[in-house]
């Protein structure tokens, strides 16, 4: 049985469209790089006392093209396809997809970056249990950190003294994005913003984005969802961040309309050998009918270890614990990395009711407990 899906026709629109806007009156200055990511993967995992073998292969190739407009501006758009086949034995199914993965004209100058197109847009401290995952999939777990784009007007502002300002409009965008449970109604814009400063050696960020939701169920109706966060980061001998997030959801229907998410974290590079790098991080969120409520809560926990041996080996360890249902699961691997191409090596245990809450799919890794190799090969 195959499972095929290629490149929709709108994703071919918006490349012919950014194509033609960027290349007109241009084409005899144009910086052409070809660059790509290949890679090619086998998990083994056993769930539920049976076996699973996935195996597939992965290709990211990226074209960019750049015209110098001014001695301190210039124009660039960007465009790469993920194409890729696997075989999962559990389903016996080949699966094989060519998608758009990136396609964004970008125009910068020495304070400013404006960027239109299919992007990736993420923000925030956190590394591990983020708060703001709003627009992208990013799993610290993932070797090769692969999220998918939103389609996206962005503007950016650096002033001089580090502050910035961000500056958003989301559109086309008909599924999930980050830890949304619904996606935004189609053809409906979605806005935004971000304002980071600098306060006391550090920086402090606010962060707001609304949209309208799709329902997805006959006895629900669309409604409004709107977002502000408030975000911060010093290095004070460790490093000390945090992000808190307030979401309120316009729709009776629903348990609850409030949800609350609060992150602190901090990391320190031990004196040990080449130097050992910990990460520590918790999460707690809270669903409540009202903005001050406190009604139900959950309570998450991870550290990460990364330890450099020698200029090409590196070994890692992520772990999670859930306090409500007193589960423990964790990841380790070992990486070599030479100039232009790498090999890791994982070994995973996770119990099968926390995939859908860490977002295990997103590594294919799946439940239960298992081992992978990956080689990734860059040119």
């Amino acid at each position: 049985m195959k499972n095929k899906r290629w490149i929709r026709k709108r994703e071919l629109c918006w490349t012919v469209l950014l194509l033609c806007v960027f290349t007109r009156g241009n084409a005899y200055t144009l910086n052409l790089d070809l660059s790509g990511q290949l890679s090619g993967w086998t998990i083994q995992s056993r769930n539920d006392d049976e076996w699973r073998n996935q195996t597939g292969g992965r290709y990211l190739p990226q074209l960019t093209l750049e015209h110098q407009l001014t001695t301190v501006s210039f124009m660039d758009i960007e465009t790469s396809l993920n194409g890729f086949a696997t075989y999962d034995t559990e389903r016996s199914e080949e699966e094989i997809e060519l998608e758009l993965y990136r396609l964004k004209l970008r125009y910068a100058t020495a304070q400013t970056e404006t960027q239109l197109g299919l992007q990736r847009i993420n923000f925030g401290p956190a590394q591990l249990l983020r708060s703001l995952k709003w627009f992208d999939q990013v799993d610290p777990r993932d070797q090769l950190q692969l999220t998918n784009g939103v389609y996206a007007l962005r503007f950016k502002y650096g002033a001089l003294n580090n502050a910035n300002l961000w500056l958003w409009g989301l559109y086309g965008n008909d599924e999930r994005k980050g830890y949304e449970q619904l996606p935004s109604v189609d053809d409906t814009p979605e806005f935004g913003g971000r304002l980071q400063y600098p306060v006391l050696d550090g920086e402090l960020a606010s962060t707001f984005h609304t949209r309208k939701v799709d329902a997805l169920t006959p006895g629900g109706s669309d409604f409004r969802e709107d977002r502000i966060a408030l975000d911060g980061r010093w290095e004070i001998t460790v490093g000390l961040w945090f992000e808190t997030m307030l979401q309120h959801q316009e729709a009776s229907w629903l348990p609850y309309e409030w949800t609350k998410m609060t992150t602190i974290g901090a990391d320190y590079t031990f004196g040990v050998g080449n130097g050992l790098h910990v990460v520590l991080e918790h999460l707690t969120t809270v669903a409540a009918s009202d903005a001050f409520g406190w009604d139900e809560d959950a309570h998450i926990s991870a550290f990460s270890l990364s330890y450099p041996y020698g200029l090409f080996d590196n070994f890692s360890a992520i772990g999670y614990y859930s306090w409500e249902q007193e589960q423990y699961w964790h990841y380790l691997s070992w990486q070599r990395t030479y100039n232009t191409w790498s090999m890791n090596a994982s070994l995973f245990s996770y119990p099968a009711s926390e995939t859908e809450t860490l977002d295990v799919q997103q590594t294919a890794l799946g439940a239960g407990y298992g081992a992978q190799v990956m080689f990734t090969f860059y040119h």
